[in-house]
């Protein structure tokens, strides 16, 4: 079994056991800080209270007056003490009062606490002299020419023992902070005797003798004064409570609250018990001769029940001690078992950011021993100073900032970098203030490294798709421009061959209408042969112009735009608006046509879905952007539709325009019509060897 000693030898190396004396410290602490503060309160308390007794008589003794309520008596009815008595209380009350001041010039406060404690030792000693030499005292000449009757009189002199009193009073005053070698307070001893001295005549007023109550004197001590001075003198105790035989009272120990509970109730139980024994031997219930073994056997019986109760009480405490302390040390020992078990780093700094708890998963991190490591900063813990730095500075945002915060840091370890995603807080006491950070850190190199090689795969998938889309797109381009060729090489022909044919077969059937008989038969034959003619030639217009426009070729986008509209007026009866540019426009003829081509789309899917009465073209050129606006008052179009993979023609826009650097954008609602913008980069013409036809 280890004793007391080796365990605390034993916990000096622990953190946790460092941090519960910690608690444990600052937990006596507080309670202590809390009775010196009350106790301080107390004596304020009482000194204003004889204070204000003091300078009552004192005025009542330069104004007399009457109270009329709730009985009739003058002042001098009053069971008060004499004017020098009162004086000299208010000198005490009021040094004592300063010298409890915490606020202010200490120095000059102090100084005047000090005089008036002088003044309180001049009356005391003049007092004496009086009753030495038989002279008027001082404070009663004084009062006497402040009268405010003519030959009114006061009470001369104060009692001798009264006189004595205040030599300690004014003793303990100037003495009250001053301690002897042996860290010892001279205040303490004579507050103490200024205490027992007013207890005789106490005890002789509460048995009814005589001598203690006038102590060798003519005359008795007035018991307000002789409770007065009791007062007071636990005034001076309790105005220093960090004292050396006050501390033992406010302190948060066990002696402390067993001095604080049970010694007020056995001197209460003792005095009560004690007169009620006297009462009884003077009432002649019983002789005299018995009270003091009956007094003996009451001082044992409550003796012992107080010490008994004392006992019970610190033994109490003692196991309520014992179980927590069980209590604590099986919750450290999990919490250690917790920390050395894991292999996640768990650490704990302070706020000058010394570390001064980790687990051993932290410190094999470090490749360091705890001896080694302990109330080492960041800079002699890690390798590189800009990992300590940054340590330093999220520990430094955590604690000013009050919050816990998960970050990702990494560092340098022992053979290779390591990421660790760490989780610290602060770590506040019972007060609410930040004692340092608490952290604890996963390592997380192996996620992380799989996460870098999924992002450079997803990098290298992402540019083979974007090569593979170029790919696509540059194929479909050129299976565009192939069709766009060959459209416009078919459109030749037909110009070229079919159109001289059908040109020539004009001619010859011209010739032939002439030998025709002229009956109405033929002439029913000759129209009807005219008409299939102008049905072929108008057929075979129309399909060159669909395959490549001639005004695209011969006067350009403008021209061809605007034969477009007509032709799509005429078809479907849609009112066509068109804004076009004033001045020419020169592009390259691949934008041209692309925009030709886009136009013509668009306005398909307004034939078709729109069911629109009119459509607005705008056509908007700058020095680098040129811009095709299609506007309809149709049915318009759902958001779906936008997004629906399978329509081809939307999908064509978007794919032309990405080819030449453009895009598509669509605004439309369901009843509101659709918008179409087509945006492109201006290229400028290429020249082209192959003349226009």
């Amino acid at each position: 079994m280890i004793e007391d000693g080796d365990q605390a030898e034993a916990g000096l190396g622990n953190p946790h056991y460092q941090d519960l004396l910690k608690t444990r410290a600052l937990e006596s602490l507080a309670a202590t800080q809390t009775y010196v503060s009350r106790t301080i309160l107390a004596a304020v308390a009482v000194s204003m209270l004889l204070m204000m007794i003091s300078a009552f008589v004192l005025i009542a003794a330069v104004y007399p007056f009457t109270l009329s309520f709730p009985l009739q008596f003058s002042t001098s009815q009053l069971p008060l003490w004499g004017t020098n008595t009162a004086a000299g209380f208010l000198l005490a009350t009021c040094s004592l009062l300063l010298q409890c001041v915490i606020v202010g010039p200490q120095k000059a406060i102090k100084f005047l606490a000090q005089i008036l404690a002088v003044l309180l030792l001049m009356l005391a000693i003049a007092a004496l002299l009086h009753e030495v030499l038989g002279s008027a005292g001082w404070l009663d000449v004084l009062l006497n020419l402040l009268a405010s009757h003519p030959g009114q009189r006061y009470p001369d002199g104060l009692h001798p023992m009264a006189a004595i009193g205040f030599v300690f009073c004014g003793m303990a005053l100037l003495l009250l902070d001053h301690r002897t070698r042996s860290d010892r307070h001279l205040a303490e001893y004579l507050a103490i005797s200024l205490i027992f001295l007013s207890a005789i005549p106490l005890l002789g007023y509460l048995y009814n003798v005589a001598a203690m109550t006038q102590m060798v004197y003519a005359t008795r001590i007035p018991w307000l004064a002789a409770v007065a001075f009791f007062l007071f003198g636990m005034a001076l105790l309790m105005s220093r409570p960090r004292q050396r035989m006050m501390a033992i009272i406010t302190r948060h120990a066990p002696g402390g609250q067993m001095l604080r509970r049970s010694v007020p109730q056995m001197l209460i139980l003792l005095v009560a018990l004690h007169w009620l024994a006297d009462w009884g031997a003077r009432q002649g219930i019983y002789d005299r001769a018995s009270v003091p073994p009956l007094l003996t056997l009451i001082d044992s019986v409550l003796v012992l029940f107080i010490f008994w109760r004392a006992a019970g009480q610190v033994d109490r405490e003692y196991g309520a001690r014992l179980q927590s302390a069980a209590e604590l040390a099986e919750a450290t020992a999990l919490l250690i078992a917790v920390s050395d078990n894991t292999n996640d780093p768990i650490f704990v700094k302070d706020r000058q950011g010394r570390l001064i708890f980790a687990n051993p998963a932290y410190l094999r991190r470090l490749g360091l021993e705890w001896r080694d490591a302990r109330y080492r900063r960041s800079e002699e813990l890690f390798q590189r100073r800009e990992d300590a730095e940054q340590i330093d500075q999220a520990d430094s945002r955590i604690m000013s900032g009050g919050v816990s915060e998960t970050l990702e840091q990494t560092v340098q370890s022992l053979n290779d970098m390591v990421t660790f995603q760490t989780t610290k807080a602060p770590w506040f006491d019972q007060q609410g203030r930040v004692m340092g950070v608490v952290g604890i850190a996963t390592d997380i190199s192996e996620r992380k490294r799989a996460e870098d090689s999924l992002r450079q795969r997803e990098s290298e998938l992402e540019r083979t798709i974007a090569q593979r889309t170029a790919l696509l797109r540059e194929l479909a381009n050129h299976m565009e421009t192939i069709r766009e060729e060959e459209k416009r090489a078919i459109a030749r022909e037909l110009h070229d061959n079919m159109g001289a044919s059908l040109t020539a077969l004009s001619m010859h059937l011209a010739g032939v209408y002439k030998v025709l008989p002229d009956n109405e038969q033929w002439q029913n034959r000759q129209i009807q042969m005219q008409e299939l003619l102008s049905s072929l030639v108008a057929t075979t217009r129309r399909i060159q112009t669909e395959l490549r426009p001639n005004m695209l070729d011969l006067f350009g986008l403008k021209a061809a735009i605007l034969e477009q509209l007509e032709d799509f007026g005429q078809r479907t009866g849609i009112v066509c608006k068109s804004s076009l540019p004033d001045e020419d426009i020169a592009v390259d003829h691949k934008v041209d046509i692309a925009v030709y081509r886009m136009l013509q789309e668009i306005l398909n899917n307004v034939s078709k879905h729109a069911h629109a009465s009119q459509v607005e073209v705008i056509l908007d050129i700058d020095e680098d952007r040129l811009a095709l606006t299609v506007r309809d008052n149709g049915v318009g179009m759902s958001q779906q539709r936008f997004e629906n993979t399978a329509t081809h023609g939307l999908r064509g826009l978007h794919e032309r325009a990405t080819y030449l650097g453009g895009q598509v954008r669509f605004n439309a609602a369901e009843g509101k019509g659709t918008t179409v913008v087509i945006e492109l980069p201006v290229l400028e013409q290429a020249p082209t060897d192959q003349p226009k036809t």
